[in-house]
């Protein structure tokens, strides 16, 4: 495989779940370097899924779609009714007359701007809002929604609800740290770095990306914005609002790719974002005395795919788009999925790494840098245990039902179970933080 190539396999979908199961498949030979596999649990894992999914939807049919949409569909005040604050807008500015393809750029542009600042926060960090006290992601995600409302990512005069590229470059550490109420007593971890990622995501719309973000006047008066990638999509279907995921993911992991630190793994002088070394792939190629650098890494691109379960919700739902081979996307590898497998025995991390990982974690709770071979080994394993446990899912809720599965299968696996049953047992087996089994050292990216 060509060095060109490889640098466009390891950017893929294909690549995440094929690597993942290289990883896997070795897990399977006993032969992984810091956890310890019991592949016979992970069916009481799919059960307590299958349980939440009942105790709060009933069925499989009934679940949302996994997306920075549910972090604005918010119970307040005790009420079992949710608040759409995101279908709230949309009301809003459609009774103003504004048309459906602009509210759905505009709401692209709010969840492109959320989920790029969505890394952990801590368990120290809270945002005190008119609706209520929130905390990690749904807190960062209200965060997000207010600076949205007053402006803050906008350069127009006319209309503060839209996020581009002037109004990012030119946003200040200082500004983001306010709208995140960041102070001494209450911290955010990677503040700084969540500005500056903003910052490059307003460069690599008006840059690499223009072509995906520039919609159809790109001009000194309408500078690039998330929300335009519409236009590119629409532009460049075959059929009037069809796409494909490959379509969408190439405007996500192209359009953004100058977005990532350069300081990521890189290969043949390309930053591939999140993409690592494995130890447990260069033990085994080690061995046989074969293998190349591309070999030994493994792709996440975790926030890219989390942003591309998001806006695919927004494309759909609000463009009135059809996209296909939504299938390829896989789940998401962190820490409360992760963490569920953790919990509930499948994997257990070696005394070893335990220990070393106690020297930087507190309260019993070991903690690697996001780099660290465990973390990368870990996250491979999550990888094919979601798909695991949502084909057990399946079986149990669709198939031994005898009906067929809804579309977005593995997203509404995502939401209704994994991800909820991940922060569920955080919850109940260490109630003073809820944090998860282990602990990622996290930059804010």
């Amino acid at each position: 495989m060509a060095a060109s190539n490889n640098v466009k396999y390891l950017k893929s979908l294909q690549a995440v779940r094929e690597r993942s199961e290289a990883v896997y498949a070795l897990a399977e030979q006993g032969k992984l370097k810091h956890f310890e596999f019991d592949e016979g649990k992970i069916e009481s894992v799919a059960d307590y899924v299958v349980s939440l999914l009942e105790r709060d939807y009933g069925t499989i049919d009934k679940v949302p779609t996994h997306g920075r949409w549910r972090s604005y569909c918010l119970a307040i005040d005790g009420s079992e009714a949710k608040h759409d604050l995101v279908s709230e807008h949309v009301a809003q500015w459609k009774a103003s007359g504004t048309s459906d393809w602009e509210c759905a750029r505009r709401v692209i542009d709010l969840f492109v701007v959320s989920v790029l600042i969505d890394a952990g926060a801590g368990s120290k960090w809270r945002y005190t809002d008119k609706l209520g006290v929130f905390e990690r992601t749904e807190g960062l995600g209200i965060a997000a929604l207010r600076m949205f409302e007053s402006g803050v990512f906008s350069s127009s005069p006319n209309n503060p609800f839209q996020a581009d590229a002037r109004a990012l470059m030119s946003l200040t550490d200082e500004e983001l740290l306010k709208g995140f109420q960041v102070s001494e007593e209450n911290p955010l971890l990677g503040g700084e770095n969540r500005a500056e990622l903003l910052r490059s995501l307003g460069k690599a719309m008006s840059g690499d990306g223009a072509a995906y973000f520039g919609g159809k006047c790109a001009c000194a008066g309408h500078p690039a914005r998330p929300g335009f990638m519409l236009d590119y999509l629409e532009k460049s279907a075959d059929t009037p609002k069809t796409a494909t995921i490959d379509s969408v993911w190439e405007v996500i992991v192209d359009g953004l790719a100058s977005v990532w630190p350069a300081s990521r793994t890189q290969l043949d002088g390309v930053s591939l974002g999140d993409v690592w070394p494995c130890s447990t792939l260069a033990a085994t190629q080690d061995d046989d005395g074969e293998g190349s650098e591309a070999s030994r890494l493994v792709p996440f691109h975790k926030l890219s795919q989390w942003l591309t379960w998001s806006v695919l919700e927004v494309i759909v739902k609000l463009a009135g788009f059809k996209v296909a081979g939504i299938e390829r996307l896989t789940g998401l590898p962190e820490y409360r999925n992760g963490g569920l497998f953790v919990d509930m025995g499948v994997l257990t991390l070696k005394e070893a790494d335990c220990q070393r990982g106690l020297v930087q974690g507190s309260g019993g709770v070991p903690r690697f840098e996001g780099f660290d071979p465990v973390i990368v080994e870990w996250r491979a394993m999550t990888v094919v245990l979601l798909d695991k446990v949502a084909g057990i899912v399946r079986q149990k809720s669709c198939e031994a039902m005898g009906y067929p599965a809804p579309d977005m299968f593995l997203s509404r696996v995502l939401e209704a179970g994994t991800w909820k049953a991940g922060r569920e047992m955080a919850a109940h087996l260490r109630s003073d933080t809820k944090d998860p089994p282990i602990n990622i050292i996290s930059d804010g990216t």
